[in-house]
């Protein structure tokens, strides 16, 4: 396995966490904002909109988001299509615009443009 295969499987394993409890957080506020059954833990609708909106989490599920899909991908090409060079480079470039968008949406929608 080369070095950066190995490095993308880390980054696989370190994200997979942080991103299920954010992805969790989402979704369970999600349904704090429709449904009256997450209010029984403490997701009440004001509770469920604080957290659903909350700036950083977005800005962090979304770079989570980017780091594991695309060491995922990494990880996924260099084990199936290593055979098939040029496969494997033009989903790699993917892989890369993929993340590359992500962290750019992401990042412009949270910067103010307007003073």
């Amino acid at each position: 396995m080369s070095k950066k295969v190995h490095i993308c499987l880390r980054i696989v394993e370190y994200t997979s966490i942080p991103l299920s409890l954010a992805m969790f957080l989402y979704v369970l506020s999600g349904y704090g904002m429709i449904s009256p059954i997450p209010s029984l833990i403490g997701f009440t609708y004001p509770t469920s909109v604080k957290i659903h909106t909350l700036p950083l989490l977005r800005y962090v599920t979304s770079l989570l988001i980017a780091l594991h899909g695309y060491a995922g991908i990494i990880v996924l090409v260099n084990r199936y299509l290593w055979r098939y060079k040029v496969v494997k480079d033009l989903v790699e470039v993917l892989g890369t615009i993929y993340a590359l968008l992500i962290v750019m949406i992401a990042t412009l929608s949270e910067v103010r443009l307007y003073p």
